[in-house]
């Protein structure tokens, strides 16, 4: 009896925060994601794909999101590589965001490819009284671009893991 109640103890807040998560997977976009069931997805011109977190509350005048990008260039993988565009990535973030401040940026493995990821903040030209904290990451796969980011306040980022979540489960398609 001991053990049982001992189990339900434990089993008990893994079902209590489950939380269900759907695939996205549509034929003519070049990968697959994970996303939660709360979340949006929608496709928009380009097929650019965003994921938009559930409201927090009454007063979230701010959905975060995730947009997915892929760009098609013979060159991309083969003649352009990841490491050399970073830099002109970066000047161009710093002429387009006030108080660009770099908080983290690490080179890494995604699908098994050279990729980079970048997260910084600072005040959007189109909106300086409101602070953000973008995570960005690119890499080539094959011939194309993936470009994946998120969005999100500065402070009191409540999807900041579950915006990871969805990265890490992006997957490229052959």
């Amino acid at each position: 009896m001991k053990r049982i109640f001992i189990c339900l103890l434990l089993f008990f807040p893994a079902v209590l925060f489950a939380q269900d998560w759907k695939v996205f997977d549509q034929p003519d976009i070049l990968f697959t994601a994970k996303y939660p069931a709360d979340w949006v997805n929608k496709i928009k011109e380009g097929k650019r794909v965003f994921f938009t977190s559930p409201s927090e509350g009454v007063d979230d005048n701010f959905a975060q999101n995730i947009n997915i990008n892929v760009t098609t260039n013979p060159k991309f993988g083969s003649s352009v590589k990841i490491k050399d565009i970073v830099e002109g990535i970066n000047q161009e973030l710093k002429g387009s965001i006030n108080e660009f401040t770099i908080e983290s940026e690490n080179y890494m493995k995604w699908n098994g490819v050279d990729a980079y990821e970048i997260t910084y903040t600072g005040r959007p030209k189109s909106n300086e009284n409101m602070e953000i904290r973008i995570i960005q990451r690119l890499c080539f796969y094959k011939t194309r671009l993936y470009l994946a980011t998120y969005t999100a306040l500065k402070s009191g980022d409540a999807f900041q893991k579950t915006a990871k979540q969805i990265l890490n489960s992006i997957k490229f398609k052959p």
